[in-house]
């Protein structure tokens, strides 16, 4: 066998694999491409309907101006759960000496007991 014809053989295989791997690799930069323009089609697609919603909905608003004129109604209700609710001395303490707290007049609760009423000043 001839020594030429064996290195020609060698070098159109190498040629070969050169040349798959360039066309590889461009068709996969090609694929990355296609893919990217792809995504921004779809992305400006989707940013177009939901513009398009949004504009039907704000359209759909209707606004009225009503004025309510009635009496007005007042609900009480008792609950009883905090009667026993006792703070210690150091909170009290504490929350009297807050300035954003006004300071007790001359006569201050003491227990459960409310002050005497006296006569009206």
């Amino acid at each position: 066998m001839n020594p030429y014809i064996l290195l020609a053989l060698v070098a159109a295989w190498l040629g070969s694999g050169a040349a798959a791997y360039h066309y590889g690799g461009k068709h996969k930069a090609d694929e990355i491409e296609a893919g990217l323009a792809r995504d921004e089609r779809v992305t400006i697609l989707a940013s177009e309907a939901a513009r398009l919603s949004t504009a039907e909905a704000i359209a759909t608003i209707e606004v009225k101006n009503t004025t309510i004129r009635q009496t007005l109604e007042k609900e009480v209700h008792e609950k009883t759960v905090y009667r026993d609710c006792r703070s210690s001395d150091d909170a009290v303490r504490l929350l009297n000496s807050s300035t954003a707290v006004a300071k007790p007049g001359p006569v201050a609760a003491s227990g459960v007991e409310l002050p005497a009423s006296g006569p009206a000043r």
